[in-house]
């Protein structure tokens, strides 16, 4: 239990000096600057994935595997992001490497691909999610015409579910939903707007009295 205490201090240390906004909300701006500490801490972080941290994490509650290793790819985003656009190779590889390991089938193997959409809103908005934020490492002329294309057919997947649906709050597992798993699934339509533009109106999918996921200039959830 000591490595996955460790692994969990690795992530909030990360979290705090990334800023939590804009560590699970992958920006688009330029670089900030690098805050010390952070690539030794996510180099830690990485390792201790490799050595199985993931599966002890799973042991001690539903998505532990699978929040290790998205917070992970959205941290290694968020620190590419601060670097100049010639920098960032080493974080797209490792933002790839998690994306990799969440669609695998040990990603998936907690939720229900029955469900609408697939696996459920959880899985599908963090992986999404990661998604916009590989393509965001990417100058936009040089991104990677597969992963846009899977971003795109993702997100069109997520708002047609929201479409099709009744409650802004979509399942995360058979009959179980929680608000906030919506507001990030949002927040990865809200991304891909910005991201691939197509001069339709922006995804919308929350419906009235339902509440806000952040201010449009960010994607940033309520109280972030």
């Amino acid at each position: 239990m000591g490595i996955v205490r460790r692994v969990c201090a690795v992530l909030l240390t990360a979290a705090a000096l990334l800023g939590v906004a804009r560590l699970v909300v992958p920006a688009t701006a330029g670089p900030d600057g690098e805050p010390p500490g952070v690539a030794r801490q996510l180099a830690f972080l990485r390792a201790a994935l490799d050595d199985g941290a993931g599966e002890d994490a799973q042991a001690l509650f539903p998505e532990g595997w699978f929040f290790a290793h998205a917070l992970y790819g959205l941290a290694r985003v968020e620190l590419g992001l601060r670097k100049p656009a010639g920098r960032r190779a080493g974080e797209l590889r490792e933002a790839r490497w998690a994306l990799a390991r969440l669609e695998s089938p040990a990603g998936t193997a907690p939720f229900d691909p029955g469900l609408t959409p697939a696996y459920g809103i959880f899985w599908q908005g963090w992986t999404n999610w990661l998604r916009g934020g590989i393509l965001a490492l990417q100058p936009a002329d040089r991104r990677d015409p597969a992963e846009v294309a899977r971003f795109a057919e993702a997100s069109a997947a997520i708002g047609a579910a929201f479409d099709a649906s009744g409650t802004p709050y979509l399942a995360a597992y058979p009959g179980q939903a929680w608000p906030v798993d919506s507001t990030v699934a949002v927040a990865s339509l809200r991304l891909h707007d910005a991201l691939l533009p197509s001069g339709a109106p922006p995804h919308d999918p929350l419906r009235p009295g339902a509440p806000s996921p952040g201010p449009p200039s960010t994607g940033a959830p309520p109280g972030a």
